[in-house]
């Protein structure tokens, strides 16, 4: 399956959990390319389509008609409703799918679908469509506005909130049912236009549940809608699409007699190749019980999916959440029980002597809080779907104690979460740990098939940190304090405010562009300690600098209290770093100010395409087709930045020690006369996000060899986002740095 074909497959999870009868008749309101149309066709049911414009048009009855995201398009939707229902059997099913123009994301930042601009359904569009002149093109509805026309034909309805969006269903939740799920940790966001996003909108999914507000601000809305008495029996549906097809799932939810409760839950495989699999789970249970853990009760029904009973009870994550604000003695007794299972769970083989970390026969990935209830004093496991042979089990424990993250710092207990990984043996590791849950997570998930579609849907953490940042200045107070924070630096000393995650990013990025000369902190434990070379110290050091010749810039994420303090001291010459932020860099000069590097004038004085152009590698054992780029490159911008791997980063990302060391490398292509600039690519801010803020490019340059890559196709299309190009130039077939290590291994040069 393609990347394209997998995009589609995800818009289906919509409806392709629904129980349609045997060879009904349908009528598909919308465009007969959408990816729903070609589900219901695959499900053989007997098909037609129409564009919204044209409903007045049918005239036979179906068993379903179903418009989703489709009627929006219409002014008179009461209308379009009222007579689409005329053409539906006695017994037939209308389901009908609308964007909630309250909905979360929308309060949030996201745009609106149909006029791209963020607030205007919020407003009921009364600035969008307020002119003559103004094309109507769609908008989004409420939930009480599209319940009053299903009321006025006459439907009998069930309602359901869907989430993230229609293009990307997770979570369908009916609402009259409330879960007791952690919905911050089940749902990643997806948006219309996420760069202007500035709230995480699953962390507030809990909070507008708890207080009945959940269904009312759903992204989407979901009706099922039918002039018989017969209803849906589904309360909830989880979907996995996008995943490999063995591994794609709907949890399903119903209301029904079975285990002698009044509700069950289904796990059904959204593709046949799933079947395999739940036998796999099957196996999985018992080899689990095998060890001791409790897992809950499950089998096969008649069709081959997996049956289980509905758990009335916390899952552990709440439950540790619950015991925390109660004890933290006992949040941590209780933890510790929760690992210990982790560790009985399988047996171990052997112990890597290089980490210290015992590796076992099978270590399952799902042996987490998120899955798993807490009934009656026991931890009773459920959806355990996967596990690696041979694997660390240090890699599943740190998964499970970064689950309890934001239960620490919810119940402020006096144990941190390094504290944890500590107490678990996890700390000096903890980022090998962590990378390792990531390639699982991210192979499950095809990250990096599906980058491009998740670099146009999902939020990025730091531009969210810095649409909220503006909401709380003024635009000059921000440019000054945010964005011109290297203006008019050149002749003063640098001095930074933090030692945390973004001081040290700062540093990695921007250290050794300018003469910092000392580190300050609050936290008097991190004085004298060694930060980039300099020794921390405390604020009253600035008291020692004269006015006028220092800035302070602060890199701290919660910086307004730093900001008093500041101010209060009377120091007004500072900046707040933003990680998100693109910086104006300066550009070196050599000692008749004029910029260093190449010669401008190689090729001709005709005005050049780009501005300032950026060029990545390791550029190990230098030779023509390096060159070759560099010139094609130098062709076409003004200025050439090389950013070079440095050796550290080669032995991380290739797997490899680079021939020539980093100096020498650096060495080589400074003296290159189309190169105007090399700098060191940080070791863990490598990425083209990171270098454009870095270095404000017009253009990256990029071999041919990546140019079908999932992953740079989604970095091509984050530049393009910020109106930045990227080429790809012809790989070089005769000659490369992996065939002359070849023929150097094989001694044949």
């Amino acid at each position: 399956m393609n990347t394209e074909q997998r995009i589609r497959e995800i818009r289906k999870g919509t409806l392709k959990w629904y129980s349609f009868k045997e060879g009904a008749s349908v009528l598909f309101v919308g465009d007969d390319t959408d990816p729903l149309f070609e589900m219901l066709e695959e499900m053989d049911l007997v098909m037609e389509s129409v564009n919204a414009e044209n409903v007045y048009d049918i005239n036979q009855s179906y068993d379903y008609i179903i418009a989703i995201e489709s009627l929006e398009v219409l002014k008179d939707v009461l209308g379009a409703i009222t007579h689409l229902s005329k053409c539906l059997l006695e017994d037939g099913h209308m389901i009908l799918g609308f964007n909630n123009r309250l909905g979360v994301r929308y309060f949030f930042g996201d745009r609106d679908p149909y006029t791209k601009q963020n607030y205007d359904g919020i407003e009921n569009y009364r600035r969008a469509y307020s002119k003559k002149e103004d094309k109507f093109l769609g908008k989004c509805y409420d939930k009480a506005s599209i319940i009053d026309v299903l009321e006025s034909v006459g439907f009998n309805h069930q309602n359901y909130s869907l989430f993230p969006d229609f293009s990307n269903t997770q979570l369908i939740l009916r609402d009259d049912y409330k879960s007791k799920e952690d919905y911050s940790i089940r749902v990643l966001p997806t948006y219309n236009y996420a760069n202007t996003v500035f709230l995480e909108e699953e962390y507030i999914y809990n909070s507008l549940q708890n207080n009945n507000m959940l269904h009312s601000m759903a992204n989407c809305l979901l009706f099922d809608c039918t002039f018989s008495e017969e209803k849906l029996d589904v309360l909830q549906v989880t979907s996995s699409m996008g995943r490999d097809e063995e591994d794609a799932f709907f949890t399903i939810i119903h209301e029904e007699n079975g285990f002698d409760c009044n509700m069950v839950v289904n796990k059904v495989p959204a593709y046949p190749e799933g079947y395999q699999k739940v036998d796999n789970m099957l196996s999985i249970a018992e080899d689990l019980k095998a060890h001791g853990l409790s897992v809950v009760d499950m089998k096969k029904d008649e069709n081959g999916n997996l049956f289980m009973p509905y758990i009335s009870a916390p899952t552990a994550q709440a439950y540790l959440r619950q015991v925390a604000f109660e004890s933290e003695e006992k949040f941590l007794e209780k933890l510790d029980e929760f690992v210990d299972l982790i560790r009985k769970s399988s047996e171990e083989v052997s112990v890597d002597e290089n980490e210290e970390a015992p590796i076992y026969k099978r270590a399952y990935h799902d042996l987490m809080p998120l899955n798993c209830f807490y009934v009656d004093g026991d931890f009773v496991f459920f959806d355990q779907e996967f596990y690696d042979e041979n694997y660390p089990i240090n890699a599943v424990i740190c998964r499970a104690i970064d689950c309890t993250s934001e239960v620490v710092t919810a119940a402020k207990l006096s144990v941190t979460h390094d504290d944890l990984l500590r107490r678990y043996g996890l700390y000096e590791k903890r980022d090998k740990w962590r990378r390792m849950h990531w390639e699982f997570i991210s192979k499950l998930r095809r990250e990096k098939e599906l980058a491009t579609y998740f670099t146009k849907k999902r939020y990025d953490s730091n531009q969210v940190y810095s649409n909220r940042l503006r909401m709380n200045f003024s635009a000059e107070e921000y440019l000054r304090r945010f964005v011109n924070i290297f203006q008019g630096i050149d002749n003063k000393k640098v001095v930074i405010f933090g030692t945390g995650r973004f001081a040290d990013q700062f540093m990695k990025k921007y250290g050794k562009d300018f003469n910092v000369d000392a580190v300050i902190d609050n936290n008097k434990v991190n004085h004298g300690k060694d930060f980039f070379g300099i020794k921390v110290t405390g604020p009253e050091i600035l008291e020692q600098y004269e006015k006028r010749t220092y800035r302070v810039i602060i890199c701290i994420k919660n910086f307004l209290s730093v900001v008093n303090q500041l101010e209060d001291m009377g120091v007004k010459d500072y900046g707040i770093f933003d990680p998100s932020q693109m910086y104006e860099r300066p550009r070196k000069k050599n000692t008749d100010g004029v910029t260093e590097g190449a010669d401008n004038n190689l090729v001709d004085d005709a005005p050049k395409k780009y501005h300032t152009g950026y060029i990545a590698g390791v550029f190990d054992l230098f030779h023509v087709g390096h060159l070759e780029k560099f010139k094609l490159a130098k062709e076409q911008c003004d200025y050439l930045i090389v950013g070079l791997v440095t050796d550290e980063g080669v032995v991380k990302y290739k797997k490899t020690s680079p021939f020539i060391p980093f100096a020498d490398r650096k060495a080589m292509l400074e003296a290159c006369r189309y190169v105007d600039e090399v700098v060191e690519i940080p070791l863990d801010f490598g990425g083209t996000k990171d270098a454009w803020r870095m270095y404000g490019f017009d253009v990256q340059f990029s071999g041919s060899d990546y140019v079908d890559d999932p992953g740079w196709l989604a970095e091509k299309e984050f530049l393009e986002q910020h109106g930045v190009d990227m080429v790809f130039f012809p790989y070089t077939e005769s000659t490369s740095s992996s065939k002359l290590k070849k023929l150097i291994d094989e001694k044949l040069i």
